[in-house]
This record gives C-alpha cells, sequence and structure tokens, in this order.
C-alpha cells in the first residue's frame, strides 16, 4: 500500500462525516414530516431515498411499475410541497420520471434526474377534484409578475395553475417547469430541489425559476 499523504488524510477526516450528517440531518427532516422511507443506493444520487409513503395525504404513483427512489433534498420538497396539491383537493399525482440517467435535451449536461433531484409530473387526481391531466388541463400563457395566477378559463385549468404559483413561489425547488417553459414540457411539470449541502435553509427566500 502506497503512503498516504496528511492532507489527504485531513480530507477523508473532514469530508466522509460531512456527508453522512447531512444524509441524517435531510432524513430528520422526513422523520419530522411522517414519510416513511429507506435507504437506497443509486449512481450519482448523493443522499438517496425510496419513498414508502405519500408525502401529507398525497400519493406519487409512477406511470410505470417501479418504486420511488430520489434524493433526500427532493423528497423533503415534496413533502413539505404535499399541503399545497392536498389543498387543492389532490389526492394522488402520477409521474414519469425521477431518477433517471440522461442528458438535458439538445446538450452533453447531465439531467438533474440523473441525481434524484428532479420529477416529471403528468397528471393530478381527488375525489372532489377529478383527474386533471398537464397536457390538457393547464391553460398556457396566464399570469404576470403581479398577478401569476391570471384568468383560467376552466376549474382545472385553474387548480393547475395555482398550483403551478405555489409551487414556484414556495422556495422548495430551484425549478418549476410547466408547458409555458417550451414544448419539451408540454404534458407535465418538472420540479427539481437543489442538493441538499446547497441549501442554507429549508426554503429560499427567491422563487423557484419557471
Amino acid at each position: 500500500m502506497g503512503r498516504v499523504s496528511l492532507s489527504a488524510l485531513l480530507l477523508l477526516a473532514v469530508t466522509a462525516p460531512a456527508s453522512a450528517d447531512a444524509f441524517g440531518e435531510c432524513t430528520a427532516e422526513l422523520d419530522a414530516r411522517g414519510v416513511t422511507w429507506a435507504k437506497a443506493s443509486k449512481p450519482g444520487i448523493a443522499h438517496a431515498v425510496e419513498i414508502k409513503s405519500s408525502f401529507a395525504g398525497v400519493t406519487l404513483q409512477a406511470a410505470t411499475d417501479q418504486p420511488l427512489v430520489i434524493d433526500c433534498s427532493l423528497a423533503v420538497s415534496l413533502a413539505e410541497a404535499g399541503r399545497y396539491l392536498k389543498g387543492l383537493g389532490v389526492e394522488q399525482a402520477t409521474f414519469s420520471s425521477a431518477y433517471s440517467r440522461r442528458n438535458v435535451r439538445g446538450t452533453n449536461r447531465p439531467s438533474k434526474h440523473s441525481f434524484g433531484l428532479a420529477i416529471d409530473i403528468h397528471t393530478f387526481a381527488g375525489a372532489d377534484l377529478g383527474s386533471l391531466r398537464v397536457d390538457r388541463d393547464y391553460e398556457q400563457g396566464l399570469g404576470d409578475a403581479v398577478n401569476c395566477v391570471g384568468t383560467p378559463l376552466t376549474q382545472g385549468g385553474a387548480v393547475l395553475k395555482v398550483l403551478q404559483c405555489q409551487l414556484a413561489r414556495s422556495g422548495l425547488f430551484h425549478l418549476v417547469l410547466s408547458p409555458d417553459y417550451d414544448d419539451a414540457h408540454h404534458d407535465h411539470f418538472h420540479l427539481e430541489a437543489l442538493p441538499w449541502g446547497d441549501r442554507p435553509a429549508l426554503r429560499s427566500t427567491t422563487q423557484a425559476i419557471h
């Protein structure tokens, strides 16, 4: 075995516990919100967790039969955001993609899906709400910097626009992309969180880019 420098040993001593502490701090936030989870392991995800319960009473269900494995940081944001969905009558939401090793379209830059920090949600449903699809019910081009919601023409359009505004302004996400952003997002909301170590607080004082 080769000789290990003092600087390398010091680096290991500083960085290893910090990573463990960050995971413990993040999962403690999940525990505080009543989220059932299990530790997972996926290439690229710094603090991987498999979610085994709802978020504030809202179930996230995969379009295909797959477990929800994401970074703990995104899981905490979703747990906090669950109350916005619940308040609008949402009991279940369907996602097509969470963890997925791929590049941002048209670039060589890894998507945040590659790190378990993003999720694409397509539908929202509830007993009193019915079923809403982003590609069918979201009304594009509404709202401005003063009045985020604008004047939707349908109840479904109003629910989805209010939700988009709440998520963007909550400070829980770095990106909240909707059909207003570009054609690639015509049928889903893309929700993206920062890594746990890059979040000085749970909620940012600035709204998400959207």
